[in-house]
């Protein structure tokens, strides 16, 4: 049948229209850029920079999906916990595909089905459900190689996916005159990979079900091989399962035993053993303990051409005779007590197994998938339940955690993240490692974090080149993100130190580059040009470089107070720089349009040197009346830190005349202020005494300097 264009296109309207637009998701601005490291992170997505699309330009996002698609799942991750982030995902955008969904499987157009269901799986792949629909839709479309294909992708998807193992098995056993030890093999996969997970009861019992049904045919067509000592197998392994039925196990092993003699179930060894225990208590041969007999049986073939027992003959019902050995009563309960005591204790530890992890297991509200967030309290559940099983050491409980963890967690690049390092850690695994970022990519793929992981992985083990790979694959998608720009650089350098080499040249070049494009943006211009001013600083040993770095970009942001800073810093911490160098960095804060508290802060910070360093006596008196006269203009209702009297002895208040009706003295006491980012540590101020001042317009504060009588050099 041709494909229906006409109801693909009215498809996507109906998407297209529901679906909600994020115009400005690539252009968030980073404004306080000389906040904490934590907080820069947390904004370091910027308005401003080189890789960033013109507006109207951006790449459109249908392109993954086809021309039909509109993606609207690209959201910002604001802050619900100390830990975690909401995950972006927008739950419009998973609405709108499950209608769309919902008319496919009313669609015989196959090529448009399977289209669909690919997009969706694709964007969305822990949706087991949804697996499970797309193999029912190709079976019922009569294509079965196809339904076996996609039960295939969706067990690679989500291999700890018990539905998904259960409704596979349930398809393969409808396939008429299908080979018994093609199914013993699939099960036999999912028991091996999903076996472990703690609702993997169903799994379990459905294999010990089939390998009943294979022990009964076989034993209705008269194989001399037939025997039921893999559902032994199969019972010792689920024993020693921590599941969540775990114990009503060992009550269901019970009953089986009871049905059957025991040479059939135990493996040779132990049965060996346990009849040489029973013969040396009853004191009797082997030979007295066990009879050879003929047993009978009414079989019938059932739909799927597997034989069964029937109590009752009937339409297409035979009788079958089978040479068999049984055991003496007395002797039989003796070695059925031994079996369940071996077992008993064997259930007895993984109860213990089962009760430690209890806790965490019953706090687990949703084990499966859901585009909706989780709570903080499931999430914290996880991540310590996770710790729990990480300290236990047992690696193969921690990894199935792991892979447990994130079909719920999937969309928390937290958890990814931490289990990428555990693999690494425990393994040392380059391929495993790599698998668990390409599938964190598929679920978090605008995640920043979990790029910068990816690429300090592959750079720690010494794969640069892919190091830097990962980040420009992810600039290219989703530019604008500063932390990923510093550590490209970042990589480049040590890629080059560590070769022998140098990157200085390409290092400025990209600095230089960065800053360029960002002359938009102040913040952002004086953001890199102190990245870039550190570099000359620390790794080229130019101090004059970089406070030509920051001279320039004051000039852009005459009001940023670090950029001042860290250019007094330089001069002042610089060995190569001379008096006259840092008298002259001061002077450039002095003279700028920084605010009047900042620049007593400098005018203080500038005293403070010539007092301790300078070698001008003059310089240092003239410095000394500008400070004053700084502080002069102060108003009286600032409070700042400063220490324009180094001793209360040389300086004394200046009483003016007091009029008649002079309201009562006023106390001034000079109060402490943090010093501003960056400044240099003042010495500590020494105790003054009140000063009475008048309420009169100017000056509020007449200072007198007393000479001192005496000097003592």
């Amino acid at each position: 049948m041709g494909r229906d264009r006409s109801r693909s296109s009215s498809d996507s309207d109906d998407y297209h229209r529901s679906s909600r637009k994020k115009e400005d998701f690539h252009r968030r601005r980073d404004d306080r850029h000389r906040d904490s490291d934590r907080d820069r992170r947390r904004r370091s997505r910027s308005n401003s920079s080189r890789h960033r699309r013109s507006e109207g330009s951006q790449r459109p996002r249908s392109s993954r999906h086809g021309s039909d698609y509109k993606d609207t799942s690209l959201m910002t991750r604001p802050s619900v916990a100390s830990h975690f982030g909401t995950p972006p995902i927008d739950v419009a955008d998973f609405e709108n595909w499950v209608n769309i969904l919902a008319k496919v499987d009313q669609n015989e157009d196959v090529e448009y089905a399977r289209e669909k269901y690919r997009a969706f799986l694709s964007r969305y792949p822990n949706c087991y459900g949804f697996w499970q629909k797309y193999a029912e839709y190709e079976k019922k479309m009569g294509n079965m190689s196809e339904a076996k294909a996609v039960w295939e992708k969706g067990i690679i998807s989500i291999p700890l996916s018990i539905d998904l193992w259960l409704g596979y098995t349930a398809d393969v056993k409808n396939i008429p005159n299908f080979p018994p030890q093609s199914l013993r093999d699939l099960y036999a996969r999912a028991i091996e990979i999903a076996g472990l997970e703690y609702q993997s009861d169903r799994l379990w019992l459905e294999a010990i079900g089939f390998e009943r049904a294979v022990y009964i045919d076989e034993l209705c067509r008269g194989t001399s091989k037939a025997n039921c000592k893999r559902i032994g197998i199969l019972f010792d392994k689920l024993l020693s399962t921590p599941t969540f039925h775990a114990p009503s196990h060992l009550e269901r092993y019970v009953q089986y035993l009871n049905t059957i003699e025991p040479h059939l179930l135990l493996n040779d060894r132990e049965y060996e053993e346990i009849m040489k225990m029973v013969c040396k208590q009853l004191d009797k041969p082997i030979g007295e303990l066990v009879h050879q007999v003929q047993l009978s049986y009414i079989c019938q073939t059932g739909e799927n051409g597997m034989t069964n027992i029937v109590n009752e003959p009937g339409e297409g019902t035979f009788p079958v005779n089978i040479n068999s050995i049984q055991h003496d009563p007395t002797a039989l309960q003796l070695i059925r007590s031994e079996i369940i005591a071996r077992r008993s204790k064997i259930y007895e530890r993984n109860m213990k197994e089962c009760e430690i992890r209890s806790g965490f297991e019953i706090n687990i509200k949703r084990p499966y998938f859901h585009v909706k967030p989780l709570d903080y309290p499931q999430l914290f559940n996880w991540l310590s339940y996770l710790d729990f099983e990480i300290r236990q050491g047992q690696e193969d409980r921690i990894k199935i955690l792991f892979d447990r963890c994130l079909i719920p967690c999937a969309l928390y690049e937290e958890f990814w993240i931490k289990y990428a390092r555990w693999m690494w850690k425990t393994y040392k695994s380059k391929s495993k490692c790599r698998e668990i970022y390409l599938k964190a990519k598929t679920h978090c793929p605008t995640s920043l974090n979990l790029v910068l992981s990816q690429s300090g992985f592959e750079e720690a083990a010494d794969n640069f080149d892919e190091a830097l790979k990962v980040l420009d694959t992810f600039r290219r998608e989703y530019p604008g993100y500063v932390l990923l720009e510093l550590r490209y650089l970042g990589i480049l350098r040590r890629k080059a130190e560590k070769e022998g080499g140098t990157a200085s040249e390409y290092v400025l070049n990209q600095y230089e580059a960065l800053i360029k494009d960002s002359q938009a943006s102040p913040n952002l211009h004086s953001f890199y040009s102190l990245k870039l001013a550190r570099y000359h600083l620390k790794s080229r040993r130019d101090a004059k470089l970089a406070q030509k770095v920051l001279k320039k970009a004051v000039s852009v942001d005459q009001f940023n107070l670090q950029l001042y800073s860290q250019y007094v810093d330089i001069a002042y911490t610089s060995e190569s720089m001379t008096e006259l160098d840092v008298i002259q960095s001061f002077d450039l804060a002095l003279d700028s349009n920084l605010r009047l508290e900042d620049k007593v802060r400098f005018s203080q910070r500038k005293l403070d040197y010539l007092e301790e360093l300078g070698n001008n006596i003059q310089a240092i008196e003239d410095h000394r009346d500008y400070h004053y006269n700084l502080l002069g203009q102060l108003p009286d209702s600032v409070t700042i830190r400063t220490r324009f009297i180094n001793d209360p002895n040389r300086a004394t208040l200046q009483p003016a005349a007091m009029p008649p009706q002079q309201p009562p003295p006023m106390v001034y006491a000079p109060q402490m202020q943090q010093p501003a980012m960056n400044m240099m540590p003042m010495m500590p101020m020494q105790q003054m005494q009140p000063m009475t001042y008048m309420n009169q317009a100017q000056p509020a504060v007449q200072l007198t300097l007393i000479e001192p009588t005496s000097s003592t050099m």
